[in-house]
Order: C-alpha cells, then sequence, then structure tokens
C-alpha cells in the first residue's frame, strides 16, 4: 500500500536527550537538575540551515526492515516487550504509525530506531539497553568504540545501524524510549515537509558529542529555560516545535519526575500538532488541535482560506473573541507566546505550566 500522504511530505523521527545534572531541583529558584542535548545545523542545510534542533531526521527504510525482529531475538529482547511498544491505548495515532504492510516492521518500533541512528549519525550519541538488567526507565550510551568511523560508514551508506549492533554485540534502547509528540510541518512549506515522531531519552549522565561535521555546526547542553532565553535574545534561532516542546519541559525541574510523567504518558497517544496559521496586524497566530480557530476536519494540505479574515485586528483582539485557545502567537521569529485554556491534549505537559492534573505522580 502506497502512504497517502507520501507525495505531501516525508517521515520522520527526533529525540529529546536529556541528562542528568548535579544540582539539586528546585521550583521556587527555578533550578533544574537536568539538560536537554540539541544542535545548530550548518549553513548548507537543506532544511532550516541554522536553526538549533534536537537530533533527528528521515525515515529511511533500514528502520523498517523485519530483520530486526530476528536481531531483537537474538539478544532475548522479549515478543512480550516489543509488543507493548506497539500498543496505546486508544489514544491519537497520526497517519505516520501506521504500517504500510506486515512486511515491515510496526512503526512504533521503527519510528523509534530512525531517531536513535539518527542521533547517532549526527551527534554520536548510541543509547543501549542491557536486557539481563531491570528496566530502569534511563537509557544508557556506549561511548568504548571508534564512533567516528561508525558514523561515517553509517552516513556515507557503507554500513547499516543494525551492522553496528551486530559488530559491537549492543541492542538499540527502544524500551526506555518514551512516545512524546507527533508534529507537521505547516502546509505553507509545500517543497520540505515532515510528519515527525518525537521520543525521549533520559540519561544519568551527560556522553561525549561526536558532532557530524557535514550537519552539526555546534551543540549546546542546556535547560529548557536557558535555552529558551537564548531564542528570545537572538543568540540561537530555535524552530517552532522545539520552543513548543522546551516550554512546556520548562516547567518540570526534576528529571526522576519528568520519568515518571513520561513512563505515565507513554501509551495515551499523540495528538498530530500541525499549526495553522492566521494574519494579525501586529504578528502571527499558530493555531493547534483544540483551538476554537483550528479548522474543522483538517486535511493537513489545504491552505488556510481564512489567513487573512483577521488582519486587520492585534493578536490579543483576536484572542478574546475564542474560548478555546491552543495556540502559538508570534510578535516576530525570536518572540512566542502560548496560549492554552484547556485540558492538554494527551495528557501532556501543560504549554504554560498549570500541571495540577498531574498531581498523582508528583510532578514539581
Amino acid at each position: 500500500m502506497i502512504r497517502k500522504f507520501a507525495k505531501y511530505w516525508r517521515d520522520s523521527a527526533s529525540l529529546l536527550i536529556l541528562a542528568r545534572d548535579q544540582q539539586q531541583p528546585n521550583a521556587l529558584t527555578k533550578t533544574y537538575n537536568y539538560k536537554v542535548l540539541v544542535f545548530k545545523r550548518t549553513a548548507k542545510t537543506a532544511f532550516m540551515p541554522n536553526s538549533v534542533v534536537f537530533p533527528g531526521g528521515g525515515f529511511d527504510k533500514q528502520d523498517a526492515t523485519l530483520d530486526w525482529e530476528l536481531f531483537f531475538r537474538n539478544r532475548n529482547i522479549s515478543e512480550t516487550a516489543l509488543s507493548d511498544l506497539t500498543k496505546v491505548g486508544g489514544g491519537a495515532r497520526p497517519y505516520i504509525f501506521q504500517r504500510e504492510s506486515t512486511d515491515l516492521l510496526d512503526r512504533n518500533l521503527s519510528l523509534r530506531l530512525c531517531a536513535l541512528r539518527e542521533a547517532f549519525e549526527e551527534l554520536g550519541v548510541l543509547l543501549v539497553t542491557d536486557v539481563r538488567e531491570k528496566n530502569s526507565g534511563y537509557s544508557s550510551c556506549m561511548q568504548t568504540f571508534d564512533i567516528g568511523k561508525w558514523q561515517q560508514k553509517i552516513h556515507d551508506g557503507e554500513a547499516s545501524f543494525q551492522q553496528l549492533h551486530t559488530t559491537l554485540g549492543s541492542t538499540p534502547d527502544l524500551l526506555n524510549l518514551y512516545e512524546w509528540s507527533c508534529w507537521l510541518t505547516p502546509s505553507m512549506f509545500r517543497k520540505r515537509r515532515y510528519e515527525t515522531a518525537f521520543y525521549l531519552a533520559v540519561l544519568n549522565e551527560q556522553p561525549t558529542i561526536h558532532p557530524e561535521r557535514h550537519e552539526v555546526e555546534e551543540y549546546f547542553w542546556d535547560t529548557p529555560a536557558a535555552l529558551l532565553e537564548a531564542h528570545r535574545e537572538e543568540r540561537i534561532w530555535l524552530a517552532p516545535p522545539q520552543t513548543y516542546e522546551l516550554t512546556r519541559l520548562s516547567f518540570v525541574y526534576d528529571i526522576d519526575r519528568l520519568v515518571r510523567f513520561a513512563g505515565d504518558r507513554n501509551r495515551k497517544g499523540s495528538t498530530l500538532l500541525c499549526p495553522v496559521q492566521y494574519n494579525a496586524a501586529d504578528g502571527v497566530i499558530f493555531v493547534l488541535p483544540g483551538d476554537d480557530l483550528y479548522p474543522n476536519e483538517y486535511d493537513y494540505v489545504s491552505d488556510n482560506p481564512n489567513l487573512d479574515k483577521y488582519g486587520e485586528q492585534t493578536r490579543e483582539q483576536i484572542r478574546v473573541q475564542a474560548k478555546r485557545l491552543h495556540r502559538v502567537e508570534h510578535r516576530d521569529l525570536h518572540n512566542q507566546a502560548f496560549f492554552l485554556n484547556q485540558h492538554p491534549l494527551d495528557d501532556h505537559l501543560h504549554i504554560q505550566g498549570q500541571n495540577d492534573h498531574l498531581s498523582k505522580i508528583q510532578m514539581n
């Protein structure tokens, strides 16, 4: 079966990698005990050059081969453990998670493999699991091999990600990756659109980074708030999904509580977040699912016929007319404001930090 939207966009996967810091978390002083890994794309990158992003990239046929099933059996990963990753309890499932054929690996597995492969290709971060140890919720990073050589071989197509793990005797850590969100590039970017599954990975310490020189200008480990501040001060430019995800992370200061939240939410699904633009007199508004201005039964392909309907009104004037808000208001490329006045989609973190609904897992 040909993928329904293949002519409109590519599938991809990204990885939010968090590593423990030695600070004591404190909500009052806004002190985090973790940092987030991001990198700046090179000026020659085809899509969003010079932007600061999470590691990730395009889906590849090697991610979907059924050879992985035999590989995991040989690594004593049980079919039950893998099957559990494919079960989502009635939550939203964007098209990217639908498998084209039974001759291909389940998308809930292959997209995780894609995210892991890209993190290694771009930054040399190889997340692995030891099946002999109890699943802790945290990943481990393998660094005791010639990372640069293997990065080059996989980047150049001389070896596959599976061949790397076969040679090392290692197992890619699908089990400790948490489904986080799913984003689709807005329709105005007709020539380069991506539907991207985002996953969260958590480490107990920062690994050494090996940036791939053709794709990575520089990389950063920093807190969500510090990265957002650098964006506002125009020292870096964060792509829109990154600003959204870092903003909702910014209200959680303790990495252990974040792991508990991610584990609790892991099978609740991911509503496709495809921003729809409206022009305002003093900026631009991008509405998201659940907002009053979000088109009913949106097909993700059509342009917004009401793009300029409110163009003579300010962002605030447009906002006060709505009962349900889920939107990002842009004053310019570096200044955004987020609004959500309802329960977060998919029981996720609230974009304005109103996380009382998560008290059962002791959110900070």
